[in-house]
């Protein structure tokens, strides 16, 4: 036989003993549990499409600042504990998205996944992290297979990549060596320490690269491709020694220590971590699972340059900045839009959320907070002085007109039709996703408002919208759905569908931007509208649903799943921790990632009903 031939066969031989690696690692995971929520429809809507018909306050009752309480056997937030009444609810076998799966992929061995670019979309749920959502199929495993393949190359063929794996000179599958490199490498990759039966496995694979040709370096090749193409590294699982039992019990400190890192990372937890959920030498406990350890480590890992991914994720799915990044502007109607005042747009949204999470501000000034965060191109697009730099920087007191959240350009942006502002649209994002409200689908056979292929027509383009509005809102299916979601939109008309600052409509119509709130509160301009939605004593209880809103939708968030009724007792236990610290986000993510509900579970019975009431 030639030379080549015998190396197509090596290397034959050797893809079918990365494939039945990765298939006992699999079949390694069928003994201890099934992938949870795979195949399941997705509930809810949080893609950030103000268009949506999703509803993010379903079955959630609003309890408001200091109502709740602790019930069902609750106990502080500080987790001390639960009984045997509560529920702190299951974890589902969670997939790694895209997003996680590359982040995870790059701090592990330095290499970029490419996921988000390549694979398969990820299925969302309310946020792209519901694990109940996730679905594996041929195509999707194939894809992280070839990964696998593709990267554990890769590390191989480049020295310094492959110095932090081969730390020692294996010289056989079964000496000190090699089960130091796979110990090591499989505690990160795996985010937890390995069993002996798994060393063992994974060194008999070595062995079985070898007996093919490969030398003991390349056989650690092998393993390692095995294990970024196993569950254990493509999934966060919780492993329970009875997966069908209701009993109540903590969350272990590698999980907690993960649990927490995706959370706040959207990736792997890093060394700090992994040394704190290493329990001390003849300890039951990790520092990790301790109160002033996690409340710590939020702190350090939000001031960690990696901690702007949960501001990017969260507050990007959360506020629309993501839907801003795919969001159509007609160029015939603004053609002064361009990329770079995209991406500005973007930045404050995510600059805005982060100054109410590691700042000072307190998140009942959400609606009215005069600041901006601008470069020379959204400054310009404001009409703001020019700063100087090309730094972002922080603007107090900009405009008298464009106050709080909804006088930020991609908001007013990202709840605008292409080509015209929609203030129905706007309304309902508002209601949706900052008062969890819930919105009913329009009845069937409604017009549209505007003809189609109008979009470059320049009549439409400025056309008065109030008065359209009301002609719409004299169909009686329409009226009592129009006079909730129309007057916060109609409040926000002095501001056009990319955000700026306007007057009149063409040619010169004055824009009319007072209305009726549903509770009778009224407003002449958006600063006294945003004074009503922050008014602690207001008719319409905003301010109450607003933190309850964001209460709902962070812990929503952290738990990586749709929340259920077992779960209110938490929420209300949370809402009522975070009313007397101020309103600050950074105590409400303390407050969460320290509650029961976070470091506690239970299994799941294989008849346990799945229907969600969440958001």
């Amino acid at each position: 036989m030639k030379a080549g031939n015998e190396n197509m066969v090596r290397a034959s031989s050797l893809s079918s003993l990365l494939v039945c690696g990765v298939v006992a690692a699999f079949g390694a995971m069928a003994c201890n549990g099934a992938i949870s929520g795979e195949g399941m429809t997705p509930t809810g809507n949080m893609t950030g499409s103000a268009t949506g018909s999703g509803n993010p306050g379903t079955g959630l009752v609003p309890t408001g600042p200091g109502a709740g309480g602790s019930s069902g056997g609750v106990t502080g937030a500080g987790g001390a504990g639960t009984t045997a009444s509560s529920d702190p609810g299951r974890i589902s076998i969670h997939r790694l998205n895209n997003l996680e799966y590359d982040n995870t992929m790059m701090d592990l061995v330095g290499v970029p996944g490419m996921a988000e670019a390549t694979f398969q979309p990820d299925e969302e749920g309310t946020f792209d992290n519901d694990a109940d959502a996730f679905t594996m199929n041929d195509a999707r495993y194939a894809q992280y297979f070839n990964a696998a393949d593709t990267i554990g190359e890769t590390i191989f063929s480049t020295p310094a990549l492959q110095a932090k794996i081969v730390t020692c000179t294996p010289t056989a599958a079964t000496d000190t060596c090699t089960a130091t490199i796979i110990t090591n490498f499989g505690l990160r990759a795996w985010r937890r320490p390995l069993t002996s039966t798994e060393i063992s496995g994974l060194q008999t694979l070595a062995g079985s690269a070898i007996t093919l040709g490969e030398t003991p370096t390349n056989a650690i090749k092998q393993v390692v491709k095995t294990m970024l193409a196993s569950p254990e590294f493509l999934y966060r699982i919780v492993f329970d020694q009875n997966p069908a039992s209701l009993a109540v019990h903590a969350v272990g400190p590698y999980e907690l220590a993960s649990r927490l890192s995706y959370l706040l990372f959207s990736s792997m937890p890093d060394p700090t971590l992994f040394q704190l959920a290493t329990p001390a030498a003849g300890s039951t406990t990790a520092q990790i699972q301790t109160d002033a350890t996690l409340t710590a480590q939020v702190d350090r890992m939000l001031a960690d340059p990696k901690g702007a991914n949960f501001t990017n994720s969260f507050a990007g799915q959360w506020l629309g900045a993501r839907t801003m990044q795919g969001h159509q502007v007609e160029p015939t109607a603004f053609p002064n839009f361009s990329e770079p005042l995209r991406a500005a747009m973007i930045t404050e949204q995510l600059m805005y959320f982060d100054d109410f999470l590691t700042g000072t501000l307190p998140f009942t000034q959400f609606f009215t907070a005069q600041e901006n965060f601008v470069n020379t191109a959204l400054a310009t697009h404001y009409g703001f002085g020019t700063p100087t730099g090309t730094a972002f920087q922080k603007v107090m007191n900009g405009s008298p007109a464009r106050v709080g959240f909804m006088g930020l350009a991609g908001f007013l942006t990202q709840s605008s039709y292409s080509y015209r502002t929609a203030p129905t649209l706007r309304g309902k994002w508002i209601l949706l996703f900052l008062l969890c409200q819930t919105i009913p689908n329009p009845p069937a056979g409604v017009p549209p408002l505007d003809m189609p292929n109008t979009s470059t027509d320049p009549l439409v383009q400025e056309e008065n919208v109030r008065s359209r509005l009301e002609m719409h809102r004299q169909a009686t299916a329409c009226a009592s759905c129009h006079a909730t979601l129309d007057p916060i939109g109609m409040g926000l008309e002095n501001f056009d569908a990319i955000g700026k600052y306007r007057t009149t409509y063409a040619p010169g119509v004055p824009i009319d931007s007072s209305g009726v709130l549903p509770s009778g509160e009224t407003f002449q301009s958006l600063p006294q509208l945003a004074q009503i939605m922050a008014d602690p004593a207001g008719k319409g209880m905003h301010l109450q649903q607003s933190t309850d809103c964001a209460s709902q939708m962070m812990m929503t968030y952290s738990l990586s799943r749709a929340l259920q009724d077992s779960d209110m007792p938490y929420l209300n236990q949370v809402r009522q921790t975070w009313s007397g610290q101020g309103w600050g986000l950074k105590p409400l993510l303390k407050d969460i990632v320290l509650n029961d509900t976070f470091r506690f579970r239970r299994g799941e019975t294989a008849t346990a009903a799945t229907t969600t009431t969440s958001p």
